[in-house]
């Protein structure tokens, strides 16, 4: 019983500890799962905000150029007349997607400006006296490139930039300003076109640069944190100048993959090993019914020969050890008569025989002693802890009356039954287990003869 509990619970530890592994596998497997998930979901937002600097450089720069038309033309003729300036400067709005309003400036005072409506205040103004205007003019006449300034407000509402062209009278050279060409742009729909909006749903977006200054500009669009923890930078580059854009995750980016993607280690891993454990389980069970049947007998369900023998040869050899600490005695019982049982009432009254027997048996022994069928009607009881010769035959006494006392009622048939008991008490003469065994059988066959004389 020691041995199978032990048996039990290696197994349980080795399911538990298998079990452990499993899952830690598993756990690691879809850690690196998700970590390949998220880097693969990085790299295709990369690309996303590649595609939104893209987008943005060649919107502005397109619509620019449009303008950029206009300074070549005053360039070519510095004495043009613009009596068909609003036909010009429509012309202008047509071609480009986001210019909202154009002006000209020559010496840098507003003469010309389209649409006129809603902008009459702005005709006859001064750069020169208007602080916030006049940093990017003159950086425009500087650096004698388009020079884009803002994100600024505009009058209509909105943020808008303002695309600020130097005019020079005698290009390449520009050593004689004639004004500037002012193109305001719409930050909406700039922003509409390259997808900013669409890119935010999914991302946080950041931008910084005001005034075309790159990264050490001030921030104009999003937050801080976002370049604080942003994955993905790109830079959007002007004729003069450039913003930075950033990307940081917003939330957990796995919440943007296929869920079946995202768990697919899972999904697979703890089936199989729910999958192993049940057919693991399965194999244990069916090898403890086979190894229960190897070690018990089937019609009384007591412990077989072979049980038995291998707990009488532990005895034996602990009391060899011990000198004489841990005795223990043997007993060989056998029923009488028990083929005549059989030829009279048939094999089903002498399996209920045997099966009372084993009952009226355990009914007497104390727990630790062990009981055994060994074959046909013979039994063999091990009782541990027994020194001397008076406790064994008592315990003989008690299971003769317990076997005997009443007899078996099979098919309205009183079986009455007598035993032949024999006994060994251990002792160190013993060679081996065999000597004890054949003592003990020895002593019960006597004890038949004994019975046989006293019926003739």
């Amino acid at each position: 019983m020691r041995d199978r509990l032990s048996r039990h619970w290696s197994v349980t530890l080795f399911i538990l500890l298998l079990t452990v592994l499993a899952v830690t596998l598993v756990e690691s497997l879809d850690a690196s799962q998700k970590t390949f998930l998220r880097e693969s979901i990085r790299a295709r937002a990369k690309e996303e905000l590649s595609i939104v600097r893209s987008e943005l450089e060649s919107a502005i720069v397109s619509d620019i150029y449009v303008a950029n038309g206009l300074s070549a033309l005053i360039a070519a003729n510095p004495e043009f007349e613009f009596s068909g300036w609003d036909l010009m400067a429509s012309s202008i709005m047509r071609k480009s997607r986001h210019i909202r309003v154009v002006g000209l400036a020559p010496n840098d005072v507003i003469k010309y400006i389209y649409p006129l409506e809603g902008n009459e205040r702005a005709i006859g103004l001064d750069y020169h006296s208007t602080p916030d205007q006049r940093f990017s003019v003159r950086k425009a006449r500087e650096v004698q490139e388009i020079f884009i300034a803002g994100p600024v407000d505009l009058v209509q509402g909105g943020k808008g930039l303002i695309a600020r062209v130097p005019i020079f009278e005698d290009p390449p050279y520009n050593m004689r300003y004639w004004g500037v060409c002012s193109a305001v742009i719409e930050l909406e729909s700039l922003f509409q076109e390259a997808s900013v909006e669409a890119f935010e749903h999914k991302y946080q977006l950041a931008m910084r640069g005001t005034d075309s200054s790159g990264e050490e500009g001030e921030l104009f669009y999003g937050k801080q944190s976002t370049f604080d923890d942003a994955f993905a930078i790109e830079h959007v580059y002007f004729p003069y100048g450039s913003w930075v854009i950033a990307a940081a995750e917003k939330g957990d980016l796995l919440s943007y993959g296929d869920w079946y993607s995202v768990h697919a280690v899972r999904l697979i891993g703890y089936p199989m090993i729910l999958a192993l454990l049940l057919s693991f389980g399965q194999i244990f069970r069916l090898y403890s019914v086979a190894n229960r049947r190897s070690l018990q007998d089937e019609l009384t369900l007591l412990p077989n020969r072979r049980y038995f023998m291998y707990t009488l040869q532990n005895h034996f050899e602990s009391a060899k050890r011990n000198n004489l600490k841990d005795c223990f005695a043997i007993l060989s019982i056998d029923l009488d008569k028990f083929k005549s049982i059989n030829d009279t009432h048939g094999h089903g009254a002498g399996d209920k025989v045997l099966i009372a027997t084993s009952e009226r048996i355990q009914g007497v022994l104390r727990s630790s002693d062990v009981v055994a069928r060994i074959g046909g009607d013979e039994f063999l009881i091990l009782l541990p802890r027994m020194a001397s010769k008076h406790d064994v035959e008592y315990i003989k006494s008690k299971l003769e009356k317990a076997i005997s006392h009443s007899p078996v009622i099979y098919d309205q048939h009183l079986i009455d039954l007598q035993v032949s008991i024999g006994c060994a008490l251990y002792a160190p003469e013993y060679e081996d287990v065999e000597d004890m065994l054949r003592e003990a059988d020895t002593s019960m066959y006597l004890v038949k003869r004994r019975h046989a004389r006293s019926i003739n």
